[in-house]
C-alpha cells in the first residue's frame, strides 16, 4: 500500500479534510448555507461534521500505515486521549453524568485541540501556499459580511434557527451589533481576524502590499467585533508574527505566550480599575468583567470546597449554551473550565499537550518561515492570553490541523501536479 496515497481517491480525501476543517473554523458557515436555502432550519450542525472529520482522518490513517510523526507530540496526545477513556468511568460513577453528557462535552472542548495532531496521516500533502490561498479566500468573504454588519447596525444573516439547533451568542452589545459573520458568535470570529491579521503580517516580507492590506482589512473586521479579548490576541498575535517573520534570535518569541498572559492579567487589573468610573455602556464597560469575577469566585469556592477526588479529577461541569444546575452561570476562563471538567490531573495533562503543540509550531515557524506556519504559532502564542477569558480552544486546534497539512519548502503542488511530497 505503499502508493495507495498517490490514487485519485486519496487526493479527494485529504481535499474533503481541509474543507471540513475550514467548515469547522468559520462554525456558523454551514448552519447560515442551511437556514438560508431550509426557511431558518438547521439539519446537519457541527455536531455531525466533527464525527465526520474523525471518520476522514481514521480512513487516511489505512491509506497511509506508516505515519511520520518525528517532532510531534504524539505520547502527551496519546496520554490525554487515555485520560478522557479512563475519565468517562469516574464522571459516570462518581459524579452521575450521563455517557451522552461526557461525550457532549469532549466533544465541545477537546475533539478539536485533539484533531490537530490526529492530523499526522495528512502530514506535508497541501501546499502551503493553498492553505494561506484557501483561508484567505475564507476570511475575504467573511470579513466583508462583518464590516457590513457594524456598519449597518444589522445582524444581516440568521442569529438562531427555527428549529433551536443553532444560535448566535452574545450578538447584542447594548443595541450594537458584535460582527459575527459566518461564525457562531463574534469572538469566534474576532480569534480568526486574529489569524489572520498575523498572516498578514507574515506576509510583509515577500508581498509588503498584499500583506499590509490583508493586516489592515483583518484589523477593522477585528474591531467590528467588539470584544475586547479579540483586541488584545489580534494585537499579540501580530506582534509574535512580526517577531518570527523579521527576528534572526533562533530564541525568538519563546516568551510570549508568558507575556501575553501578563498582558492579559493587566487588561483585568485595568478593567477593576475602571469599575470606579461607573463606565457601563460602552466599549469600556465594566459589566461583563464584574460578570465574569462573579463567575469565578462561584466557582473558585466550588472548587476549594470539594473533596480531593474532585480536585484531581474534575466535577465533569462544562460550559454549554444552557445553563444547568451544576452550571447556573458561564465559566469563561480556560483553567477553571478544565479543572471543574477534568480536574488537576486533567488540566496538568493538557497544559503539557498544548505547551508541546505550541513548542512545535514555534520551532516549525522558524525553521520554515512560510507565512501560515507563522500565523499559526503567533495566534498559538497569545493563546494563554485568550484563555484568561474564554474556554474556546476549536480555531487553535484546526490551525495546528492545517500546519500539519502544510507542505513548506519546495516541491509539487498536490492538487495541481498530482504527486505528493514524500
Amino acid at each position: 500500500m505503499n502508493d495507495a496515497y498517490d490514487s485519485p481517491s486519496y487526493r479527494v480525501l485529504v481535499l474533503f479534510e481541509v474543507i471540513l476543517f475550514l467548515l469547522v473554523l468559520a462554525d456558523g458557515l454551514l448552519p447560515q448555507m442551511q437556514m438560508f436555502l431550509l426557511g431558518g432550519q438547521v439539519l446537519v450542525g457541527s455536531v455531525l461534521v466533527k464525527p465526520i472529520l474523525l471518520i476522514g482522518l481514521v480512513i487516511g490513517c489505512l491509506y497511509r500505515p506508516q505515519l511520520n510523526i518525528s517532532s510531534l507530540p504524539m505520547i502527551s496526545w496519546l496520554l490525554c486521549i487515555g485520560f478522557l477513556v479512563a475519565e468517562i468511568a469516574y464522571l459516570i460513577i462518581a459524579c452521575d453524568i450521563s455517557l451522552i453528557d461526557i461525550l457532549k462535552s469532549y466533544n465541545s472542548y477537546y475533539l478539536l485541540l485533539l484533531a490537530g495532531p490526529a492530523a499526522v496521516e495528512f502530514r506535508n500533502m497541501v501546499s502551503e501556499k493553498t492553505i494561506s490561498r484557501s483561508v484567505i479566500g475564507l476570511f475575504l468573504v467573511c470579513a466583508i459580511i462583518g464590516i457590513a454588519q457594524h456598519v449597518l447596525n444589522k445582524p444581516l444573516l440568521y442569529t438562531e434557527s427555527s428549529n433551536g439547533a443553532f444560535q448566535v451568542q452574545s450578538w447584542d452589545f447594548f443595541g450594537e451589533v458584535r460582527a459575527f459573520s459566518l461564525f457562531s458568535s463574534g469572538l469566534n470570529f474576532g480569534l480568526f481576524c486574529s489569524l489572520c491579521g498575523a498572516l498578514g503580517v507574515a506576509l510583509l516580507r515577500n508581498s509588503p502590499l498584499k500583506g499590509s492590506l490583508l493586516w489592515v482589512l483583518a484589523a477593522i473586521a477585528c474591531y467590528s467585533t467588539l470584544t475586547r479579548v479579540c483586541y488584545v490576541v489580534f494585537a499579540c498575535s501580530s506582534a509574535s508574527a512580526f517577531v518570527l517573520t523579521f527576528g534572526k534570535n533562533k530564541r525568538r518569541g519563546l516568551w510570549h505566550p508568558a507575556l501575553y498572559c501578563a498582558l492579559g492579567i493587566s487588561t483585568l487589573l485595568y478593567g477593576l480599575n475602571s469599575i470606579a468610573t461607573g463606565n457601563t455602556g460602552d466599549l469600556g464597560s465594566s459589566i461583563s468583567l464584574i460578570d465574569r469575577i462573579n463567575e469565578w469566585t462561584y466557582y473558585t469556592d466550588l472548587i476549594t470546597h470539594s473533596t480531593l477526588s474532585h480536585r484531581l479529577l474534575g466535577f465533569g461541569i462544562f460550559q454549554s449554551d444552557k445553563l444547568t444546575q451544576l452550571t447556573p452561570m458561564a465559566i469563561d476562563n480556560l483553567l477553571l473550565g478544565l479543572v471543574l471538567h477534568i480536574g488537576m490531573l486533567g488540566l496538568l495533562l493538557f497544559g503539557v499537550l498544548m505547551t508541546k503543540m505550541w513548542l512545535y509550531l514555534r520551532h516549525k515557524a522558524i525553521t520554515d518561515r512560510q507565512p501560515f506556519v507563522i500565523a499559526a504559532s503567533s495566534m498559538w502564542a497569545a493563546l494563554p492570553c485568550a484563555g484568561l477569558f474564554n474556554l474556546d480552544l476549536a480555531p487553535f486546534g484546526v490551525a495546528f490541523a492545517l500546519v500539519i497539512l502544510c507542505r513548506t519548502g519546495n516541491g509539487y503542488d498536490y492538487f495541481i501536479d498530482m504527486k505528493p511530497h514524500r
